[in-house]
This record gives C-alpha cells, sequence and structure tokens, in this order.
C-alpha cells in the first residue's frame, strides 16, 4: 500500500489516498457514531500531545497571529482575526489524524449602555477553528486545511470546508453562538470522518474518501470574526500505525 503525501499530489487539494483511509480505519480504533459526540478523547482513542492553559501574559513562541489582535489576558486566549500554531503537529517525524478540543466564550461588549435598562444585544460571529492548515505563508489557513466553522455569517451558519471547498453545512442550525455562554467545542479529523461537536453535541458530520494529511499540512489555529477568549486548549493525535509514513511503500 502506498500513501500520498500532499506535497506530491497535483493542485491545491492534498489527500490521503481512500484506500489509505479504509486499509487505516481497520488498524485504528473506531470512529465514534453519528448518534452522540465520545464520552472522552482519550475513550476514542485520541492521544494528548499538547495544551495551553494561556496561564501567562504574552501570547508566546507557540502562535503566531496571521491578521487581526491576539493577547492574553486573565488567562485566556482572546481576539479576533486568524491566528495560526507557530509549529506542525505531531511535530515528531511521524503523521496523523487530529482533534482539537477547547473551551470559547464571546468577548464583545456593547458600545452604549442606558441606565435602568437591559444591556443592549451584540452581535457575534465565528469561533471557528482549522486543523491541517498549511503555514501561513502558503496561503489562507481556512483555505489550505479544515476549516470548522461554528457561528458563521454573523451566526446564522455552521459549516465545515476541505481545502476552501464546503463539504457540510448546515444553514439553520440549532446551536448557535449564544454570548456570554461558555462553549465546549471540539473539531476533529478522525480517519476519514471529519466532524464538529459543540457542548457535546454532533452538530456536522461528515464521511469522506480522502483526508487531508501529511508533512506540511499540519497546523492548528482559529478565525473568530467577533472577539472571543479561549480556555484549556488541548490537541490529539490518533498516529499512523506501525510507523506508517505519507511516502512509504507497502
Amino acid at each position: 500500500m502506498k500513501l500520498q503525501n500532499p506535497k506530491t499530489l497535483q493542485g491545491k487539494h492534498p489527500v490521503v489516498l481512500a484506500s489509505a483511509i479504509l486499509a487505516l480505519a481497520l488498524l485504528l480504533p473506531p470512529a465514534v457514531g453519528r448518534a452522540e459526540a465520545p464520552k472522552s478523547a482519550e475513550d476514542a482513542g485520541w492521544t494528548l500531545i499538547f495544551s495551553d492553559d494561556f496561564d501567562r501574559e504574552e501570547l508566546g513562541t507557540d502562535w503566531v497571529a496571521v491578521d487581526g489582535d491576539w493577547t492574553i489576558k486573565d488567562n485566556s486566549l482572546r481576539g479576533s482575526g486568524t491566528l495560526l500554531s507557530a509549529k506542525g503537529f505531531p511535530g515528531d517525524s511521524t503523521q496523523g489524524f487530529l482533534r482539537l478540543e477547547f473551551e470559547a466564550t464571546t468577548d464583545v461588549k456593547p458600545i452604549i449602555f442606558f441606565p435602568d435598562r437591559p444591556p443592549p444585544e451584540v452581535s457575534v460571529g465565528d469561533i471557528s477553528s482549522i486543523l491541517n492548515a498549511q503555514p501561513p505563508d502558503a496561503g489562507a489557513p481556512i483555505e489550505t486545511g479544515y476549516f470548522f466553522q461554528f457561528g458563521g455569517n454573523l451566526n446564522t451558519r455552521n459549516q465545515i470546508q476541505k481545502a476552501g471547498v464546503q463539504v457540510a453545512s448546515d444553514v439553520t442550525p440549532e446551536n448557535r453562538i449564544v454570548p456570554d455562554k461558555k462553549h465546549h467545542v471540539v473539531v476533529e479529523n478522525d480517519q476519514g470522518t471529519v466532524r464538529m461537536v459543540i457542548d457535546g453535541k454532533v452538530v456536522l458530520e461528515e464521511e469522506e474518501s480522502e483526508s487531508i494529511l501529511g508533512e506540511g499540512y499540519d497546523r492548528i489555529g482559529f478565525y473568530f470574526y467577533t472577539a472571543s477568549k479561549i480556555d484549556n486548549l488541548k490537541l490529539y493525535v490518533k498516529r499512523l500505525p506501525n510507523g506508517l509514513d505519507t511516502d512509504a511503500d507497502y
């Protein structure tokens, strides 16, 4: 069996071949069913490889602000725009599928307050995540990897894009961003299935015959249209078994 590295494929859609995905599905733990979200990452066969509690005063060397304004304040990552990891994952010469998990809350405040009246409503949009993107100098991160959009188009759409192409969408979502509520977000590129889980509910899930995977397509990140804050970030991997690498013949 030969797995192709994304760099060897033509065009802007790096993939692992369908036959490889089917073979890996037999070797790796089973993908989670559509009925409900997994009880924990470990129960679903994921291994923790990176975490960030943002308990510091500076953005640090793990993150690169592609655009927008990003800061660390009160033990939270805060900002809007696009943020990308400074390195790829797993980062130890192996390859693997990725799962990103974090807690996020809107950080938008009304500009005008009126005495003796409830605070006015604020517009919010995009607490969105990125997996398997290229470095920022290779192009817009939301178009080079997987883009998991939660609350897009000012909180009217949830969708998943793959290399800039929509693969799953909900334009009348039950699960939307609730201002000031702490949302628990999980996004996965999971051995042939892409999945977005919000507050314990699978809101979008799509099977695919080819997956973005490989060296150079291994950054994680965020896109926030309006300001939000992040806590308790965790990144997990399901490594390709037996040291399988994307350029090897088997």
